[in-house]
């Protein structure tokens, strides 16, 4: 029986390394289900995964053919980092593979129909191209991979299948979302204190003679400038903590 269990896993990582994954991530994953299947009391790995070649297929999503598949899904959203992992796990469950970010910092997903996988995602943090590169090294045992970077985080990916074996299989679809911005409480209270502050600012100014209030206190504008800056920097250093300490609503 370990025979075979070995002839399998063979087949499965020549097929990995075949389609452009590293060797060292193949190792991995083929670790990690050599594992499931010893819990599984040595049951025939073919008859979990099927063919090795097709599930090797299945764990790349195809990665080894350019192009979106035809008919295949596009969709583009947003959230906040107090709600992004949380909901990229519940549409990486609904078979959504996050291609990039893009400059917007929306994620970029797509969902072929007819060979759905269920994704998984992870956060970390990166200042750089160095740091991006070492926490990419570092995850890159678990299977993980880059799947797009904006500001000072960055986004990892990898397929169910990985961590959780045929229990990953994705039967049905749900229907592509009709959200695109997600904005949890949190972040939605300030973006309304902001704007009500700003609304203020702008009645008091139209309200009162401008110019003769600027006249007269000539070092107000390097004041708003000044507390402008301020409060960006504020939220900038603000947030970043969060990410460190991966605060969630």
């Amino acid at each position: 029986m370990m025979t075979v269990h070995a002839t399998y896993f063979d087949r499965l990582g020549t097929a990995l390394r075949a389609s452009g994954r590293p060797a060292d991530e193949v190792a991995a994953i083929v670790a990690e289900l050599a594992a499931h299947l010893a819990d599984a009391d040595g049951a025939d790995p073919v008859e979990e995964f099927g063919a090795p070649e097709e599930f090797a297929a299945r764990l790349t999503g195809g990665a080894e053919v350019a192009g979106p598949a035809t008919g295949a899904e596009t969709w583009k959203w947003t959230t906040d980092i107090y709600n992004d992992r949380r909901l990229l796990n519940q549409y990486g469950d609904q078979g959504w593979e996050v291609e990039r970010l893009d400059r917007l910092g929306r994620f970029v997903c797509r969902r072929d129909p007819a060979d759905a996988l269920r994704w998984e995602y992870c956060r970390a943090m990166a200042n750089g191209a160095a740091e991006r590169a070492a926490r990419t090294a570092e995850l890159a045992p678990d299977a993980w991979e880059p799947c797009g970077h904006w500001a000072f985080y960055m986004y990892f990916k990898r397929p169910k299948a990985a961590s959780a074996g045929p229990a990953a299989a994705l039967d049905a679809l749900a229907r592509t979302p009709a959200e695109h911005v997600m904005f949890g409480g949190r972040v939605r209270r300030v973006l309304v204190v902001t704007g009500l502050l700003a609304l203020v600012a702008v009645v008091a100014l139209v309200c009162s003679d401008y110019g003769d209030f600027v006249a007269a206190h000539p070092w107000s504008l390097a004041v708003f400038a000044a507390a402008g800056v301020a409060g960006g920097l504020g939220g900038w250093y603000g947030t970043k903590r969060d990410v460190a300490k991966g605060v969630e609503e």
